[in-house]
């Protein structure tokens, strides 16, 4: 683990210009045009651009000032929130957004998209999510993941709530509570990072990193990743490295260092070896694909997932029936696939429970009871598990 050589680095600063280069507008740019670029996904730099401006005495429309008062909004919204749920379960801590927000001058805003929060067990992830569940908060998504060896909790548990966001904000406020740091990849178990934690920035830094899992970096996710690494002790350079190299992101990392090089910029921490950390990353990559596809259990499994947000055809239907009546989700589980709950009416219990109820598997927990699926559910499904369900409790079963 090394810095970059003294007097090399780019002592990368959040203004207009390093906006605008981000962006890759030039001096000349249309104003409406640029700011129309940084609203797009690629990019998330609308609400910094617009905060820099008004920083810099710039005069804003109208149109523009009401846009930078709802991303305020949103931020100081998120900021209560947080608040809340560090007084329901005072061990969690902040993934990215807040964390990464901090690095920001004072004055620049960081939109604030949604809200990840790490909790260091199943306790705190159940404090936090009846706290959101009783101030109005709906459930959106749960998920069970298997753990991997060494990890803190028995199995990974993530769920997802919304509240809606008053007009003329389109996005809903977002919460995330997981067990692991990075649960973006769903044909594998989610990753838990070093545990405690001497470094959030470096968590931060991995976890942004994972991100290209699920989609291409944006300009905003360059512009992160050096102001962390400017801010990255040795501590932290060491955890940056340990956890690169457990979940394998080596080759990732090197994709983010090679834009953020495209932009001139030079990082203040270089790690060495990183070629040849990415090429066993890749092999060990397509050892583990090659053994998941070959598998009987798994490849139906895996067909069947890309059906949970309506992707697909018919295939996909085949291949979830497969999965869930012959193979079992339990068994998926021990085979090392998350599976996806689908909500029963059901009374919450007081800590997570899995039970087989018929055919099916049900997670039952201080939320109410889940049935866990590895693709899309069929309705003849969820009325089985509920009915076996009621079954279980009705006096002399």
């Amino acid at each position: 683990m090394t810095y970059a050589p003294t007097g090399t680095a780019t002592n990368v600063e959040v203004s207009a210009a390093t906006v605008l280069a981000l962006l890759g507008a030039g001096p000349r740019a249309e104003r409406d045009a640029v700011l129309e670029t940084a609203r797009d996904s690629r990019h998330k730099l609308a609400a910094t651009l617009l905060s820099l401006w008004a920083e810099d005495g710039e005069a804003l429309t109208e149109a523009e000032t009401a846009e930078l008062c709802l991303h305020r909004e949103r931020i100081d919204h998120y900021r209560g929130v947080w608040s809340r749920l560090r007084t329901a379960a005072p061990g969690v801590s902040l993934l990215k957004g807040r964390t990464i927000a901090a690095l920001y001058p004072p004055g620049v805003l960081r939109a604030a998209g949604d809200l990840d929060v790490l909790c260091p067990g199943h306790t705190e992830l159940w404090d936090c999510a009846r706290h959101l569940a009783s101030t109005g908060w709906d459930l959106g998504a749960f998920t069970v993941s298997p753990a991997r060896s060494g990890d803190s909790v028995p199995l990974h548990l993530g769920a997802e709530f919304r509240s809606p966001a008053p007009e003329p904000s389109p996005d809903p406020y977002a919460v995330g509570l997981f067990t692991a740091e990075i649960v973006t990849e769903v044909r594998a178990p989610a990753w838990q990072l070093t545990r405690p934690s001497h470094s959030p920035l470096a968590a931060c830094a991995v976890a942004l990193v994972a991100e290209r899992w699920e989609r291409p970096f944006r300009s905003r996710d360059l512009l992160d990743l050096a102001l962390m690494l400017q801010h990255l002790d040795d501590i932290g350079i060491r955890q940056l490295r340990t956890d690169l190299t457990r979940t394998g992101l080596w080759p990732e990392w090197r994709e983010a260092l090679r834009a953020v090089a495209r932009l001139g910029w030079r990082p203040a921490v270089t790690l060495p070896h990183t070629r040849r950390a990415a090429a066993r990353a890749r092999l060990r990559r397509a050892a583990r694909t090659t053994a998941r596809w070959s598998s009987p259990v798994r490849a139906p499994a895996l067909i069947a997932q890309s059906g949970i947000e309506g992707e697909g055809g018919p295939l996909t239907y085949l291949a979830s029936d497969l999965a869930h009546r012959a193979i079992g989700a339990r068994r998926l589980l021990d085979v090392g696939l998350p599976l996806f709950g689908i909500s029963l009416d059901d009374e919450p219990t007081d800590r997570l429970r899995l039970d087989d109820v018929g055919r099916h598997l049900v997670a039952r927990t201080p939320l109410g009871s889940f049935l866990l699926v590895s693709g899309a559910a069929r309705q003849e499904w969820l009325d089985e598990a509920a009915d076996a369900t009621r079954a279980a409790g009705e006096p002399g079963a």
